[in-house]
Order: C-alpha cells, then sequence, then structure tokens
C-alpha cells in the first residue's frame, strides 16, 4: 500500500511505517517452530502486574536487544533487531520472536535520560497466530469500535485502554529499560502519521509500539499504536 504524504521527511517516515508494515502476503516468510511466551488469557477480574518499584539509573543509550511486553492477559519475549531507514519501513527477519527498533534518522536509542522516543515495530497477521504481536493487536482490537472514532488533530482514531498499564521492558548492553504503556489507539494506516503526537520524535524517555490491526482472524487496515512511558532504569552493574 503507498499514499502521498505532505510534510516533514520525518513524517514520510512514520507514514511508510504505519502503512506498510503489514504483510505482503507474496513475500518470502520465515517461520520458527515454537512460538512467542504468551501466557494463557486470565479472567477479567485478574490484578495488573505489580509495578516495577522507583528507580532510575543512568543507563547509556545504546542498542536495544531483548524486549518483553507484560501484563494480565499476555507476555510477549522477543529478540530485537536493528531496522536502518530502509523505505519501506517492514520489519525484517524472523517473525515469531523479533520485534525491530528503527536505529537512524528517526527516533533515538533508549536510555536514562533520553532525548527523544524510540521507535519499535513487530507484526501481527491474521494468516499466522504466532507473529510476535498478534495478542496485543487482538486484545487491542477487541475493544476497538470502528463506528465511534474520537480525534486528534482532525485524525479519527479509536481509544484503547485494555493495554493501559501493560509493561515493556528493553534490555541494552549498559542495562535493563521499563517502561509502562499510558495510552493506546488504533488509527488509519493511511490517516497514522498525521497523528502529531506520534509523530513527535523528540518526546523523551517514551517507546512507541507500533503493529497491525488483527480481529477475529481478520486483517483490519488500521495500526495499534502504544506509547510508554519510562518507569525504572536499573545499570547492568546493579
Amino acid at each position: 500500500m503507498t499514499f502521498a504524504v505532505a510534510g516533514t521527511a520525518a513524517a514520510a517516515v512514520v507514514a511508510t511505517v504505519v502503512a506498510l508494515a503489514g504483510h505482503d502476503t507474496d513475500a518470502p516468510r520465515a517461520h520458527a517452530a515454537p512460538a512467542p511466551t504468551v501466557a494463557p488469557s486470565s479472567p477479567p477480574s485478574s490484578p495488573s502486574p505489580t509495578p516495577p518499584a522507583p528507580r532510575l539509573d543512568a543507563v547509556a543509550a545504546g542498542t536495544p536487544t531483548a524486549f518483553v511486553m507484560a501484563g494480565p492477559k499476555f507476555r510477549i519475549v522477543a529478540h530485537v533487531c536493528s531496522m536502518p531507514y530502509v523505505r519501506p519501513l517492514d520489519p525484517p527477519g524472523e517473525q515469531h520472536h523479533t520485534v525491530c527498533w528503527v536505529e537512524r534518522d528517526f527516533g533515538v536509542a533508549p536510555g536514562n535520560p533520553s532525548r527523544g522516543t524510540s521507535y519499535l515495530l513487530g507484526h501481527a497477521w491474521a494468516e499466522d497466530p504466532h507473529e510476535v504481536l498478534n495478542p496485543m493487536s487482538e486484545l487491542a482490537m477487541r475493544q476497538v469500535d470502528l463506528a465511534h472514532p474520537r480525534h486528534e488533530n482532525g485524525v479519527p482514531i479509536y481509544p484503547v485502554t485494555d493495554l493501559n498499564g501493560y509493561t515493556i521492558g528493553l534490555r541494552t548492553r549498559s542495562g535493563r529499560l521499563t517502561y509502562r504503556v499510558t495510552r493506546a489507539f488504533a488509527v488509519s494506516k493511511e490517516r497514522a502519521a498525521d497523528v502529531r503526537s506520534v509523530m513527535n520524535e523528540h518526546t523523551p524517555d517514551r517507546v512507541v509500539l507500533i503493529t497491525c490491526g488483527v480481529r477475529d482472524g481478520v486483517d483490519v487496515d488500521v495500526n495499534v499504536i502504544a506509547y510508554a512511558t519510562l518507569v525504572r532504569a536499573v545499570t547492568n552493574s546493579a
């Protein structure tokens, strides 16, 4: 899918991310035998995970190598690949256990304190239940009501609260960083780059996680986007 986007080069980057992060069914695909670590669904009354103890060591910005996303309904464990700015921004490599981060030209390497936002992408795809971010996408899309959008700077968005409180953990050579999801929503792939808060790469101490929409075994032409704020940073020497 392609579309024209007016604005900065940064806008074109994320527009390509959100529009093309889904699968091309004709492209070659790598499949690993085991599925990502996903906990069974908990009953609605299950408590949220215990918040990480507050601690904010100075952790030098660096390449993330490991990813964990956890909350009441699922736990995802994945490797992290570095994805250069090569359009289209389609997370490469093995798709069951890997998320990717945009390593240059948009966003920053995670660390504490950080001078901006780190952008992470992973696949979700209805035809393969083992895609790495399927659990995140499916949980979010169950709450999305496409008939009743809200608007952010004129763009229809579909709020999701079920991901709030989930944690995203990143490991780097220097330390371990934990972020807590504070906001999530779905947005049309064609309009996602028009959401100013997505585009603000200078928001510090933040991770933006992007995947495709999957609901009831069907791909939906939206992206699911989660914002997570740094809540804990621990050096590897600690």
